[in-house]
């Protein structure tokens, strides 16, 4: 098996503004594995929560330690390039990018599409939320309507937890929802920007306003203060950098509804599907999320949506361009497409 890695960069149509910052952009990186003539593709997306920062340079270091010993492993042996892995070290990131390319490989050698391989029903895959980022009311109930006429969601996820405190959050959230149709569900995603008060102030608040969830009221970290959040929520919450990988689930489970699950957090698609049994086994729903990612990662976490309770798969919708393309965009949905593998294809391949 001979694995390689390019760089992959990545422009936003907009820039996205959430409680830790700004990003109009991400470099990426391809990863190729090839072998017995069919070669699979996959992407590594940065990750920038707490300590677990992993850009592409710090992944094509990691994925090339990890090549030299894998150089006699198959493709479909994964428990063994799990077990190396396990041994070397190294970036969840740069592990999902291997893992997508090693279930893209499978797929396109068994002549099967990634759903397909994996047992799922595409017709189980629930809408897609679009993400609204922070900014001035104006500017939010700008990107609002060009979100809502040039893609017809069915949900939308506002991120709040502005600097500015919480009476800016409520003024962006009611010019968003000033512009949303009654029958397009809103979510909300803090990221870790409230406190225990403002947290416990903007659910209630919120709860009133007909939001369906809410995402991390509170910052990595301080996990120890959720059931502060949690008893009584008029809302169910959802933990998303508190949660990276299966052995974060048992210690969240009482206080919180759900996980979100990250494919490029929790290091691929065989993680991610611990994530989703071992969320199952204690009870809390799952949603599926993004990092900075195109079509090629999205349709790895596409492969196994229909295990997902809610989705927010939308960040290829948020580029200009998206290099790759094979994903369908169905009536808020993202549906994978019926070619082999993970089903898509480079633009200017």
């Amino acid at each position: 098996m001979r694995i390689r890695t390019s760089l992959l960069p990545l422009t936003k149509r907009f820039a996205l503004t959430i409680s830790r910052g700004t990003s109009a952009g991400s470099e990426n990186l391809i990863v190729e594995v090839e072998h017995e003539g069919v070669t699979g593709i996959g992407e590594m997306s940065p990750v920038n929560i707490g300590d677990g920062q992993e850009d592409a340079a710090a992944a094509q270091q990691d994925i090339a330690r990890w090549a030299e010993e894998l150089v006699a492993v198959s493709p479909w042996e994964m428990q063994r390039v799990e077990l190396v892995i396990d041994r070397l070290g190294g970036g969840r990131a740069a592990r999902a990018g291997l893992d997508f390319a090693l279930h893209d490989w499978l797929g396109k050698r068994t002549a099967m599409p990634l759903y397909r391989l994996l047992g799922a029903d595409m017709a189980a895959i629930v809408t897609t939320s679009l993400t609204i980022g922070i900014n001035a009311p104006e500017i939010a109930r700008e990107r609002t309507i060009e979100i809502m006429s040039r893609l017809r969601p069915r949900a939308l996820k506002v991120k709040l937890g502005d600097q500015a405190g919480i009476e800016a959050d409520q003024a962006m959230f009611e010019a968003v929802r000033e512009v949303v149709p009654d029958d397009v569900a809103i979510r909300v995603d803090a990221n870790g920007g409230w406190d225990v008060l403002c947290a416990r102030r903007m659910i209630a608040w919120l709860a009133e306003r007909g939001v369906e969830y809410v995402e991390q009221p509170l910052p990595l970290g301080q996990e120890e203060d959720l059931p502060a959040v949690h008893r009584g929520a008029a809302l169910p919450l959802f933990a998303d950098e508190s949660c990276r990988t299966s052995s974060d689930v048992p210690k969240l489970a009482d206080r919180v509804d759900g996980v979100n699950l990250k494919l490029m957090k929790a290091g691929g698609i065989r993680e991610g599907l611990r994530v989703i049994h071992t969320a199952r086994a204690y009870g809390i729903k799952v949603m599926m999320g993004c990092m900075s990612e195109s079509s090629l990662a999205i349709a790895a976490s596409v492969g196994i949506a229909a295990y997902a309770d809610f989705l927010d798969l939308d960040s290829h919708l948020n580029l200009l361009p998206d290099p790759f393309t094979g994903l369908q965009w169905i009536d808020g949905r993202v549906l994978p497409s019926q070619q082999i593998g993970l089903g898509v294809t480079r633009i200017d391949d």
